[in-house]
């Protein structure tokens, strides 16, 4: 499979459990590796979700659908099938030897931070206190970010209320509110 099936079918799977709500889904975009490794261009997106279930929970359904579709953590930060990562869990705070949230390199990278200012140009993040555009304007020229396409729950045939995407996401946990 491309990339772009990849991520497709990633939000296909993340969708299918019923404690996922789409709230919002960005463009594709295809974006240069941020890595030492050589690898081919990844097609990057941005959902926001609401969650019934604990940032922990979702990590594992996220890597339940990793697993399923091939994902194998052999190279650090090399090429991989598909890679579902938890950006923002509304906004939570969260230090484990598991997880950390927000993502923490959310604030270098491109590729994120377009895609959730498409959804959101309010954001703001929860430890630096800085907007995202402000993030976004920090950063150089090296990251290539190139809108591939929009994407809307249509095109992904997605029927009831829908759930999550591609391989980069925010979460607001159900109870939440925005």
């Amino acid at each position: 499979m491309d990339a772009r099936k990849n991520c497709i079918e990633g939000m296909r799977q993340v969708m299918e459990d019923k404690r996922v709500t789409l709230l919002a889904l960005s463009s594709l975009y295809r974006t240069s590796p941020v890595s030492p490794v050589a690898q081919d261009d990844f097609v990057n997106c941005v959902f926001k979700i609401g969650w019934r279930g604990d940032a922990i929970e979702l990590l594992s359904l996220l890597e339940s659908v990793e697993q399923r579709m091939g994902r194998r953590r052999i190279v650090p930060l090399g090429p991989r099938t598909l890679d579902l990562d938890i950006l923002l869990f509304g906004n939570q705070v969260l230090n484990s030897s598991r997880l950390t949230i927000p993502h923490p390199r959310l604030h270098e990278r491109k590729f994120v931070l377009i895609p959730c200012l498409e959804i959101d140009e309010d954001l703001i993040h929860p430890v630096m206190s800085l907007s995202f555009r402000q993030l976004l304007n920090a950063l150089g020229d090296e990251q290539k970010v190139t809108l591939l396409e929009k994407m809307s729950k249509e095109e992904l045939g997605l029927e009831r209320g829908a759930r999550m995407g591609g391989c980069r996401f925010m979460s607001i946990p159900r109870k939440s509110s925005i």
